[in-house]
């Protein structure tokens, strides 16, 4: 049971955390230390801002049931089959599964693999949202014209290559106008979403988007100060970081679950169900709701 556990821990922590990213790299913790002589610091998991805490996972101190019934031995001895399965990475048939669980349990698993598992579905599940992605388009059109800038610059100083006079400052000057049309688009976005859409809106960007504070806005029209949508590549994203929210990691986290229960009601004589019933699933997602629609109002 510990190792199934932890198998659903590693399972949540790849889908559902959102890593800390700075321009594209993790972010450690500033300490104060000298490296170790003659070789470089080697970074651990608590050396990251973000870093994922290690849990022990213990066996259940509960009593073993006397099964007497032949069928549930059967049952038992093949939902241990699968979780053998599940923990060591394979996948398991669909017909396995509902022949191993009640009708009651393979029904709760399938609702279970489409409610949210995590509030990060609730944030990020439905995707970017389409005004982001035009403004995104935008936004890779100028970093494109901005690189071949550069590039023209470096030829040119280099003496690699000439370019009649205004060239070169033209295509710097047709870059900023592309980021000021992309901040432009940003700010009819915001100008025209809700509060609440704009907290959904801001979960989606790397930096607060302060567009009413005026002459105090850090935001600008150059590669470093206009904002990003997280999950760009860019080097210039302040916060990159997304949950990966795949669908095959979220079903064999939902049929480790399911065959966890069902193990678990056969062999102990009263043990925690690790997956939802249907009226406890109903408040988990009645709650996930609440605490949505609290971020959205504040």
């Amino acid at each position: 049971m510990p190792q199934v556990q932890k198998t659903i821990a590693d399972i949540q922590y790849r889908n559902y955390h959102i890593p800390t990213l700075a321009h594209g790299e993790r972010i450690p913790i500033q300490r104060d230390r000298g490296l170790p002589a003659g070789g470089e610091h080697i970074f651990t998991e608590a050396d990251y801002v973000d870093g994922r805490e290690e849990l022990d996972y213990e066996v259940p101190d509960l009593p073993l049931r006397n099964i007497s019934d032949a069928a549930e031995i059967q049952r038992l001895a093949r939902l241990n089959r699968l979780l053998d399965r599940l923990v060591t990475g394979s996948s398991i048939a669909t017909a396995q599964l509902k022949s191993a669980l009640t009708p009651q349990q393979y029904a709760e698993y399938l609702e279970s693999t489409t409610a949210p598992q995590h509030f990060s579905e609730l944030i990020y599940g439905d995707g970017m949202p389409s005004e982001l992605r035009d403004y995104n388009r935008k936004l890779k059109a100028a970093d494109f014209q901005k690189a071949k800038y550069e590039k023209m610059a470096s030829m040119a100083s280099s003496g690699r290559a000439k370019y009649r006079y205004g060239v070169v400052s033209r295509a710097l000057d047709k870059a900023e106008h592309l980021y000021e049309a992309a901040l432009e688009r940003l700010s009819e976005i915001w100008g025209v979403a809700s509060p609440a859409e704009q907290q959904t809106l801001q979960h989606w960007m790397d930096r607060e988007i302060d567009l009413d504070a005026g002459p105090d806005s850090k935001l600008g029209i150059d590669v470093d100060s206009i904002p990003r949508v997280r999950g760009s590549k860019s080097r210039n994203a302040l916060d990159s970081g997304l949950p990966k929210l795949n669908q095959s990691l979220k079903r064999r986290e939902c049929q480790l679950a399911a065959v966890s229960a069902a193990a678990s009601a056969l062999a102990f004589e009263a043990a925690e169900e690790p997956v939802m019933s249907g009226e406890k699933l109903e408040q988990f997602r009645a709650r996930l709701k609440k605490m949505r629609d609290s971020w959205q109002t504040e």
